[in-house]
């Protein structure tokens, strides 16, 4: 199902294409137990151009994100620091730069602190009118608050929390917070920063956000080491322009969103980059949710999420890593998705990929014209969408319909992507590229939604892609592509693992696949079809092969039932079991008339017939 996104200042990074391929080199922190390589930066550029109704145009949708020598952990030992013992509702000072008084730890110098022990009710802020650095070392500490947070970051050129190896220190507010008058709702969060915030080290942080979120900045955040426990009642870690995370070990466990930038001024979005480190995120909301550009090139992230697994309102680039998705309502949306690497594995309630903008998308907008009295014409539309009609077969609809040249586009060009959705698997509200890569898709087993569903173009130029699900809304690959595809539909619904087995005349294996749901249609497009070849599609048996979500690779297939021998004549081959079929419509049931190839290996119309209107949600 459709669901437009508020895409503010698409224009910044969206223009009328999304790129294609990315680079995202990235410089590890190294380090031992003590000391860390001092500088490292991460930067991302996006250097191809995809062509959208006839303009190739290219724009970069991965961020620069640089990290500074502060940035990296270093033995705080030998900086002479300022030792705070907190005392349960006061503190010893030794040195210069802090002052307590009425158990709030006042820091008015940059320098580096190490904090142990215990405060109870009490805070530790920071307000350093030159805007130095402050480094607090948690050394050890429980600091609690009844009526605020327990560190307030007011003002400071950069503010370090480092964490000191070996130990565990907790960090938590009440429930209600106690501002001085009505005007004033800052600070929010148990960790509450106003400027730059850096978390580094190889101790443990727990926080608990009692009354909001658990760690905040309201400018650029950090996250390069240690090991981070954060529950929160709404947002668990969030930085109003970025929020950038290099290494170390989060669990999070948010009432809102998981990970969130909220910058949504047009050309100052947030972003969210993750290039390493262990992610387990349980939300209410979305798990990883940017006001503006996302990119994940490293990490190992669990997603369990109460609305959408990842979400951009601008952009979203997976170059790296490994993504599981458990639940979601949609896997993964934004407007411009580029996946190029890693590892991704979606379960949805709705759509497996959205790509979806919302500034075009009304409640008609995206979905195909209705035909005319005289049936559709054959054929005669944009590729993947069926055109209006006029009396006699005329083609009624304008070209250029809001879909079909919209700017939104999922670009795939490497890694591996499973999808397991109940809505549509991927869906565009405009187009997909795929020029490399793997792609699995388990799709919904309702007609209401297809295991691909796109308004402009479906171009596969290389990778390999197998998609299962429903007959109903059926669409196979565009015609302009340069890669042979077959979609197979089954005049009755086939058992979930009940294997699909596509092979040459020669013997040669194309596909063996199990799918996990209930099927009436499959789709195949491999480097290894080939158009003008001869085929046999078979049912059931088995493979002793190893499999990869119900995906066989290597080993044997035996003891299935033949379905039918086919010639791909045509780049797009539609199947039945009795054979080549003209390609159909998106109307429920089974396979159709219409003109076979017709505009697109997309959804060419029936005669008479018209693609179900959809509504934007």
């Amino acid at each position: 199902m459709k669901k437009p996104l508020n895409m503010k200042g698409a224009g910044v990074l969206l223009l009328c294409a999304v790129v294609l391929a990315a680079c995202n080199e990235t410089t590890d922190l190294a380090s031992t137990s003590t000391e860390a390589t001092p500088a490292t930066t991460t930067t991302g550029t996006a250097a191809a151009a995809v062509a959208v109704s006839g303009k190739a145009v290219t724009t970069d949708i991965i961020q620069k994100v640089e990290y500074t020598a502060d940035d990296a952990y270093t033995d705080w030992a030998s900086t002479n620091p300022t030792k705070i013992s907190l005392t349960g509702t006061g503190a010893t000072i030794e040195g210069q730069g802090a002052a307590v008084k009425d158990g709030k730890i006042a820091i008015t110098k940059a320098g580096t602190y190490v904090l142990s022990g215990k405060l109870t009710d009490g805070q530790i802020t920071v307000n350093v009118k030159d805007k130095g650095v402050v480094r607090l070392v948690l050394n050890g500490v429980e600091i609690t608050n009844s009526t605020s947070s327990a560190i307030f970051i007011e003002e400071a050129g950069k503010a370090i929390i480092s964490l000191q190896e070996g130990t565990e220190n907790i960090v938590s507010d009440g429930t209600k917070y106690v501002y001085p008058d009505a005007t004033t709702d800052e600070p929010n969060s148990a960790i509450f920063s106003k400027d730059d915030l850096t978390i580094n080290g190889f101790g443990k942080l727990v926080v608990k956000g009692n009354y909001n979120n658990g760690i905040t900045s309201k400018d650029k955040l950090k996250i390069t080491g240690g090991t981070l426990d954060v529950k929160a009642v709404d947002d668990g870690v969030m930085g109003r322009d970025l929020v950038a995370i290099q290494a170390g070990t989060l669990t999070i466990d948010a009432g809102g969103h998981g990970i969130k930038t909220s910058n949504d001024k047009e050309g100052e979005e947030g972003y969210i980059s993750l290039a390493g480190g262990t992610f387990t995120i349980k939300s209410g909301e979305d798990a990883l949710h940017s006001s503006g550009g996302l990119d994940v090139s490293g990490g190992d992230l669990h997603i369990n999420a109460g609305d959408d697994g990842i979400h951009a309102e601008v952009s979203l680039a997976i170059a790296g890593g490994t993504i599981d998705i458990t639940q979601s309502n949609e896997g993964i949306e934004a407007p411009a998705v580029l996946i190029s690497g890693g590892k991704t594995n979606v379960v949805s309630t709705d759509d497996g990929v959205n790509i979806s903008s919302g500034d075009a998308e009304s409640a008609e907008g995206g979905a195909a014209p209705k035909a005319g009295a005289g049936g559709a014409g054959a054929g005669a539309g944009q590729a993947g969408a069926a055109p209006a009609g006029g009396p006699g077969g005329a083609p009624g609809g304008a070209p250029g319909a809001s879909g079909a040249n919209s700017s939104n586009m999922l670009t795939i060009t490497g890694g591996f992507l499973s999808v397991d959705s109940k809505g549509d698997g991927l869906d565009s509200n405009g187009s997909i590229t795929m020029s490399g890569g793997t792609v699995v898709v388990n799709g919904p087993i309702e007609n209401n939604n297809g295991s691909l569903d796109y308004d402009g173009t479906f171009v596969m130029t290389g990778g390999f892609l197998v998609a299962a699900g429903s007959s109903g809304m059926v669409q196979a690959t565009s015609d302009k592509s340069t890669q042979a595809g077959v979609l197979m539909t089954y005049t009755k619904t086939q058992q979930a693992g009940a294997l699909v087995h596509l092979e040459d005349s020669a013997g040669n294996t194309i596909i063996t696949f199990a799918p996990a749901k209930n099927y009436q249609s499959v789709f195949v497009s491999s480097p290894n079809l080939k158009q003008d070849a001869s085929y046999t599609l078979s049912s059931g048996g088995s493979s002793t092969g190893t499999a990869t979500k119900g995906l066989f690779e290597g080993g044997t297939y035996q003891g299935g039932t033949k379905v039918v021998d086919f010639k791909t004549a045509t780049l797009i081959t539609w199947l039945s079991e009795t054979g080549v079929t003209e390609a159909r419509s998106g109307m429920m049931g089974g396979p159709g008339g219409g003109r076979q190839g017709g505009g697109g290996g997309g959804m060419p119309p029936q005669g008479g017939g018209q693609r179900p209107q959809r509504t934007a949600q």
